[in-house]
């Protein structure tokens, strides 16, 4: 007996009646009696319907026991979740305009200490030389150490240093 033998088209059509059911049925006896006469005599009959049926039955029992769709989120679920995504995005988009700001605020910086730059060594350029002492014959020049460059206070004569020229070897 089943779906592969002669009574396939009757077997459909207890199928299809369970589907017709209502959810009122608690065994499978019950299931069967919902059934119109012809078909019930086939359920009781075939070992494949009586299956379908028991199977049905625990279907919608686990399925009973699992939450419906109202109940995950009630009837604004929606529109938190879309909230909830919305703010993410904004705070996203706040972070990236933090990170997007750096580049101008360096580029203005670049053009500032430039344009500083450009006016210090003008100022510097036009800034007059400061006059030696009053007393330059007797400063001494010193080096870095703080030696003094040239020994004697005063200055060389033009007639000395030809002379010193001229009396080098060759």
């Amino acid at each position: 007996m089943g779906l592969l033998n002669k009574h396939r088209a009757e077997c459909k059509s207890v199928l299809a009646q369970f589907e017709d059911v209502t959810n009122t049925a608690a065994t499978a006896q019950d299931l069967l009696a919902a059934l119109p006469v012809n078909l019930r005599q086939h359920a009781q009959a075939c070992s494949v319907c009586r299956e379908t049926a028991e199977s049905l039955l625990a279907t919608r029992s686990m399925l009973s026991a699992v939450p419906s769709s109202a109940d995950l989120g009630g009837p604004w679920f929606a529109s938190r979740v879309m909230t909830a995504i919305a703010e993410r995005k904004a705070e996203l988009a706040r972070t990236i305009d933090a990170w997007t700001f750096l580049p101008k605020l360096a580029a203005h910086l670049t053009w500032a200490s430039s344009l500083a730059l450009l006016l210090a060594s003008a100022w510097l350029y036009q800034k007059p030389i400061s006059a030696p002492p009053q007393n330059a014959a007797h400063a001494v020049v010193t080096d870095i150490t703080g030696e003094p460059v040239v020994d004697s206070s005063t200055l060389p004569s033009n007639d000395d240093v030809l002379v010193s020229l001229a009396e080098k070897p060759r």
